[in-house]
C-alpha cells in the first residue's frame, strides 16, 4: 500500500468517524446550543449541519402489550405473578418500576431503583449533554466507555434492583432507534434475564423536566390503566330513613366491576348528592374500591374529595375513572384530599364512626307573603318582588316538590279616593295564591305588575292581611305546620278609623284584627319595610302619620324586622327555616338522598 494510499484511507477513516459523531450530536442535541457545545468534542470538529435533527419520535403511542402476550398483565392482575418488573433505558438514566397488585385488585407501581448513568458507570462525562452524545454511541476526542465494562455494571445494577422473587417477570421498553448504548443495555438484560415482553415505549427523552423517572412511570401507568375493574368502584355516602330519621352508610356504585378501558380512555359517571341540615364545613366525598362493612373494613380507599354544598341543597358531580384505582372528580368548587398517591390518609372507618344516629325533619314550614306592588316606579315594586322571587328560588333548592316547604303570596295596591263599600276586591288585591310548593309560586307571581303609588302615608296592608289570615288558618293541615307571614312594603296598613291625616281603609278592615287571629293560630308575622325617606316632618299633622306608621310597623314586626340592603334572601331564608334536630355529630358524608 502506498503513502497516497494511506493517505486516502486516513481521510476516508477520518469522514467515517465525523460522520458518525455528527450523527449521534444531532440525534442525542436537546437544543441548537447544546448541539453546538458538543460539536466541540467530536472527531473532525462542527459540522455545518451539525444542528439538524431527526424527526422527533411519535411518544407513548405504541405502548401496549403485544398480540399473545396480553397474559401477562392478566397473570399478574389475578394473581398468578406477584409482581411485574418494567426496565427502561433513556438518556437520564437507568429505570425500574415494580407493579404489584393491592387490595380490590389495584395495581401498585413504585421506583425499584432508577440511576443517574454516571452513578452506575463512572466513565460516562459529568457533563450531561456530553453524556447523551456518548448515549447515542458517539466516541469524539473523550476517552471511550468501554462497552464490556458497561455491560457489567447494566446486569449489576439490575441484579441490585431485581426483586428476590424467583424468576421474576421483566418488560422490557425498547428506546427509538439510533440510541446505541441504550439498545446496547436492553440486548445485555434481554440476554441475562429473558424479557418476557418487550414493548415500544417511544422517545429516550423524560416526559417533562430533567428527570425521566415521571416519563418510565407515565409510560407503565397508561399500560396498567388497560386493566378491568375487578371490584365495584364506588362512592361513600350517607343515607337518613325518611320515617324514622336514621343515618346509615350508603355506597353508590360509580364503575362497576368489568369495567375496561382502552389506551387513552377514559370513564365518566354522573351522580347528585345533597347538602346537610347545616350547610357548615365541605362535605366528603370517599371513592373506594368495594363496599365497606359497618364498621368501614373491606374496601380500599381509592381517593378523598370534598365539596362545598348548601344546606340540603343538590350538587350535580360527574367522576372519571381513568383506570383501576384511579378516580378523580370534576364540580366547580371541588378539592381533592389524600388522592390515589397516598390512600391510607382515608380514614373509613373514622368518618363512618362519626356518622349523626338521627336527622329529624322539622315540621313543614307554610311561608306566606304580602307584597306592596304600588310604587314611585316600576324600579321599587321590581326590587320587591325580586326579593320574594329570591326567596323562593333557594326554599326551592332545598325542597322543590314542597313536601317540607309550601309558600304563597297576596299582592295588594292602593285605595282610591272615588272607592266605596261596593268596590270589588280586584282593585285592591291580585287573586290570593294559596300554598304550593315554591317551584310553582315564580309562574303565579309572573302576572303582577307595578301600579303608581297614589299617596305616602298607608296602603292597603290591611286588605292583604285579612286574605292572609284565610290562606293560614283555613288550611286543616297547616296546625301541624310552622307559619310565617313576611310583609314586603313601603308602607304601614290604613287604620279602621282615620286618625288625623292618616285616611281610613275604605272597606272598614281593622288590621289589628287580622293580626291578632293570625297569632293567635301560632302564625308569626314577620316584616322587611322600605326604611322612611326624608327629615322628620315639622308639623302637627305629619308628627301623627309618622307616629301612627312607627307604631303599626313595631306591631307587625314583633315576631322578627329584616331591613332592604342589609338582611340579603339567603340570611332571611336561614332565619325563616325551622331548625333541623341532629343527633350527633352534623354529617360529614354528602347525603344520596335529599332530606325533604
Amino acid at each position: 500500500m502506498t503513502a497516497r494510499d494511506l493517505e486516502i484511507a486516513e481521510a476516508a477513516l477520518g469522514a467515517a468517524e465525523h460522520a458518525w459523531d455528527i450523527r449521534a450530536v444531532a440525534l442525542s442535541a436537546r437544543c441548537p446550543e447544546s448541539a453546538r457545545q458538543v460539536a466541540e468534542v467530536t472527531r473532525g470538529g462542527p459540522s455545518e449541519r451539525a444542528e439538524e435533527r431527526p424527526p422527533p419520535d411519535s411518544g407513548w403511542v405504541d405502548l401496549g402489550i403485544p398480540s399473545g402476550h396480553g397474559d401477562l398483565l392478566e397473570g399478574l392482575h389475578h394473581g398468578y405473578f406477584k409482581e411485574l418488573s418494567f426496565v427502561e433505558f433513556t438518556a437520564d438514566g437507568l429505570h425500574m418500576i415494580r407493579v404489584t397488585v393491592g387490595e380490590a385488585g389495584i395495581p401498585l407501581q413504585n421506583d425499584a431503583g432508577s440511576a443517574k448513568w454516571r452513578f452506575v458507570i463512572p466513565a460516562f462525562d459529568s457533563d450531561e449533554d456530553v453524556c447523551r452524545f456518548q448515549l447515542a454511541g458517539g466516541i469524539g476526542t473523550l476517552p471511550p466507555v468501554d462497552r464490556r465494562e458497561f455491560d457489567a455494571a447494566v446486569l449489576e445494577w439490575l441484579k441490585s434492583c431485581v426483586s428476590t422473587v424467583p424468576d421474576p417477570p421483566v418488560v422490557l421498553l425498547r428506546p427509538p432507534p439510533g440510541w446505541e448504548l441504550l439498545e446496547r443495555a436492553v440486548a445485555a438484560v434481554r440476554e441475562a434475564c429473558g424479557s418476557r415482553v418487550e414493548l415500544r415505549a417511544g422517545s429516550a427523552e423524560s416526559a417533562e423536566g430533567p428527570s425521566a423517572r415521571p416519563a418510565t412511570a407515565d409510560a407503565v401507568r397508561r399500560l396498567l390503566r388497560t386493566l378491568p375493574l375487578l371490584t365495584d368502584h364506588t362512592l361513600l355516602l350517607a343515607r337518613a330513613d325518611r320515617d324514622t330519621g336514621a343515618v346509615h352508610p350508603h355506597t353508590h356504585v360509580l364503575f362497576p366491576a368489568g369495567s375496561r378501558l382502552g389506551p387513552g380512555e377514559t370513564r365518566t359517571a354522573e351522580v347528585t348528592v345533597y347538602g346537610g341540615v347545616t350547610g357548615r364545613g365541605p362535605l366528603y366525598l370517599p371513592v373506594l374500591a368495594g363496599a365497606p362493612v359497618a364498621d368501614g373494613a373491606g374496601a380500599a380507599p381509592v381517593s378523598m374529595h370534598q365539596i362545598e354544598v348548601g344546606a340540603l341543597e343538590p350538587a350535580r358531580l360527574t367522576f372519571v375513572l381513568r383506570g383501576p384505582g384511579e378516580v378523580d372528580l370534576i364540580a366547580p368548587g371541588a378539592r381533592t384530599r389524600g388522592g390515589r398517591g397516598d390512600p391510607a390518609t382515608i380514614d373509613v372507618p373514622g368518618l363512618l364512626s362519626s356518622l349523626p344516629r338521627r336527622i329529624v325533619r322539622p315540621p313543614r314550614l307554610d311561608l306566606y307573603f304580602t307584597v306592596e306592588l304600588s310604587g314611585a316606579d316600576q324600579a321599587e315594586t321590581g326590587e320587591r318582588l325580586t326579593f320574594v322571587r329570591d326567596i323562593v328560588g333557594l326554599l326551592a333548592r332545598r325542597d322543590r316538590a314542597g313536601a317540607a316547604i309550601r309558600v304563597g303570596a297576596v299582592g295588594h295596591y292602593d285605595h282610591t279616593v272615588y272607592e266605596s263599600h261596593m268596590a270589588q276586591e280586584s282593585i285592591l288585591l291580585r287573586a290570593p295564591v294559596s300554598a304550593r310548593p315554591p317551584a310553582e309560586l315564580p309562574a303565579a307571581l309572573n302576572s303582577w305588575s307595578h301600579a303608581p303609588r297614589r299617596q305616602d302615608a298607608v296602603s292597603s296592608l290591611e286588605d292583604a292581611l285579612l286574605a292572609v289570615a284565610r290562606l293560614a288558618t283555613e288550611d286543616p293541615g297547616a296546625a301541624y305546620a310552622r307559619r310565617v307571614v313576611l310583609i314586603v312594603a313601603r308602607r304601614p296598613p290604613a287604620p279602621a278609623r282615620q286618625l288625623g291625616v292618616v285616611q281610613a281603609c275604605p272597606q272598614g278592615a281593622d288590621w289589628r284584627t287580622a293580626l291578632a287571629r293570625l297569632r293567635s293560630c301560632g302564625v308569626r308575622v314577620m316584616t322587611r319595610a322600605d326604611p322612611v325617606a326624608g327629615l322628620p316632618p315639622s308639623d302637627r299633622p305629619g308628627n301623627g302619620a309618622r307616629r301612627y306608621a312607627d307604631e303599626a310597623w313595631r306591631a307587625l314586626g314583633a315576631d322578627g324586622v329584616f331591613r332592604p340592603g342589609a338582611d340579603p334572601a339567603a340570611a332571611v331564608v336561614q332565619s325563616l327555616a325551622p331548625p333541623w334536630k341532629v343527633e350527633g355529630t352534623d354529617c360529614r358524608l354528602a347525603l344520596a338522598v335529599p332530606l325533604v
